[in-house]
C-alpha cells in the first residue's frame, strides 16, 4: 500500500567534483554536482521520524529519486540562487535568516549532466574556504519533497522502500562526508 507524507525536508550529500579556482578577491568558484537521481540510503529516523510507516527503527531505508522527478523543470530551477552553508542549519534558510547561515551562493546556470544536477557556485566566507582547504569538501543538498512510501523496483531492477517527488532545493551545505560516495571529490577533472 502506498501512502504520501507531504513536504518532508531532507539533506543529501555529494562531494565537490570539479575543478575549483580562486578569484582575485579570494572567493572559491566552480561548477559542481549537487544532486543526483537514483537510490540513496537514509536512516529510518531520517525518513519516518514519527514512525507513521513503521520505518523509524530501520538502519537503512532505500529512497528512490526517479530521473523524471529530479530533472523536472521546476525541480531543477529550484537549485538556482540558493544559499551555501557550512553544515546544515537546524532550520530552512529563508530571507529572515540567510545572513546568519550563508557563506556563498549557487548560480543560475543549472544543468543536467548524466544522472546529476550541476550548478555554478561561489563560496565567499573566509572561514568556510579555510574549512574547504582543510578537507571539508562534501556537498549536501538541503531540500523538501513529497515521499511516497511503498516497496518498488527501479527500471534497472533495484529495490526501494520509498520514492521522492516534487523536489525543491533550499540550500547547499559544505559537509565532511558526502552521501553520494567517495568517487565524487573536489579536483576531479573527469567532468
Amino acid at each position: 500500500m502506498l501512502s504520501i507524507l507531504s513536504k518532508m525536508d531532507f539533506t543529501d550529500s555529494l562531494t565537490l567534483d570539479a575543478e575549483t579556482r580562486r578569484t582575485a578577491d579570494g572567493y572559491l568558484v566552480g561548477s559542481f554536482r549537487v544532486a543526483r537521481s537514483g537510490i540513496q540510503v537514509y536512516s529510518g529516523r531520517d525518513v519516518d521520524p514519527d514512525n507513521k510507516h513503521g520505518m523509524r527503527d530501520r538502519a537503512e531505508v532505500r529512497v528512490y529519486r526517479p530521473p523524471e522527478e529530479v530533472f523536472k523543470q521546476d525541480a531543477m530551477a529550484s537549485f538556482a540562487f540558493r544559499p551555501i552553508t557550512v553544515d546544515h542549519p537546524g532550520e530552512s534558510v529563508t530571507t529572515k535568516n540567510w545572513r546568519k547561515f550563508s557563506v556563498g551562493q549557487t548560480g543560475g546556470d543549472v544543468v543536467r549532466g548524466g544522472d546529476f544536477i550541476r550548478v555554478p557556485m561561489v563560496v565567499m566566507g573566509e572561514a568556510a574556504i579555510g574549512k574547504f582547504e582543510k578537507g571539508k569538501r562534501g556537498l549536501s543538498q538541503g531540500y523538501g519533497c513529497d515521499v511516497v512510501f511503498g516497496d518498488g523496483t527501479t527500471p534497472d531492477g533495484l529495490q526501494f522502500d520509498a520514492k521522492q517527488t516534487n523536489i525543491r532545493a533550499n540550500h547547499t551545505a559544505i559537509v565532511d562526508r558526502a552521501r553520494g560516495g567517495p568517487e565524487l571529490k573536489i579536483g576531479d577533472s573527469e567532468v
